[in-house]
């Protein structure tokens, strides 16, 4: 277990594999735990670095309300704290909020950008229903209850329908160690919902690809596509089949392959 004091917080972060710096940023409620189907392969070929939001995991909570420019700020401190110049970084959800925001920033830190599930705006739309998950746990609206309302915006119509895949993924949420304190669930939903780099973009210097899960229904594709139109050296976005919004979970070896071609430009 390895932690960081960064921005007077305790960060928790972890280090596999060598070579090129490869940062996952992972999304609201994820932790670096989130990357579990896709780490192994990715950390055959960098120094992949996973860590925990503030608000999340063994990171640790703060009083003080959160932004994504200040989780912006604690991936680029984690990445001074490592001796990181530059990294190639990828964010999912909440995380590639977290990684626009640190591109607009500090465009010098990124080799190349990869922006997975995510948009360059919080919609009306969604923060209703964020805010309906914070007025939930306020409430203290049993566990199980809040991740079934959350689990039909995360997967696909396909493993939704498998009561199966359903019962194991509140299983492991239900028992995980670290669960999301009240906190910090309300820490990343008031910086998520004020999101918005819509006239930004043009600052993202770096050649970024954008990934977009088919099924989507939390960020669709619609939304997504405004990265495109916004970065200057963004590639047309890549659409998976058989994904919602939670891509490395659903399709991790056609997540993991994308990533790798966009990173190398080799063809499969």
């Amino acid at each position: 277990m390895s932690f960081a004091k960064i921005n007077n917080i305790d960060i928790y972060y972890e280090v596999h594999g060598e070579g090129e710096p490869l940062i996952l940023i992972a999304g609201f409620t994820a932790d670096s735990q989130s990357w579990q189907f896709v780490i192994n392969d990715l950390s055959k070929h960098f120094k992949v670095i996973i860590f925990d939001n503030r608000g999340v995991g063994r990171t640790e909570d703060t009083d003080s309300p959160y932004t994504i420019e200040q989780m912006a700020d604690d991936t680029k401190g984690l990445m001074d704290y490592l001796n990181i110049h530059a990294a190639h970084i990828l964010g999912h959800s909440m995380g590639g909020y977290i990684a626009q925001k640190l591109a607009i920033k500090y465009p010098e830190r990124i080799y190349k950008l990869i922006l997975c599930s995510t948009s360059p705006f919080a919609t009306k739309r969604n923060n209703i229903f964020f805010q309906s998950l914070l007025e939930l746990s306020q409430n203290k609206a049993d566990q199980k209850l809040w991740w079934k309302l959350f689990i039909p915006w995360l997967f696909t119509t396909k493993n939704i329908s498998q009561s199966k895949f359903v019962s194991s993924f509140l299983q492991y949420v239900l028992d995980y160690p670290y669960p999301q304190t009240q906190k910090g669930i309300e820490g990343q939903i008031n910086a998520l919902i004020n999101f918005d780099v819509v006239n930004e973009l043009s600052k993202i210097q770096s050649e970024t690809l954008i990934l977009v899960g088919e099924e989507d229904i939390l960020i669709p594709p619609t939304e997504a596509d405004k990265l495109y139109k916004g970065i200057t050296r963004a590639g047309y976005p890549v659409y998976i089949e058989g994904a919602a919004h939670s891509i490395h979970n659903e399709q991790p070896k056609e997540f993991y392959h994308t990533v790798m071609g966009f990173i190398f430009k080799f063809v499969r």
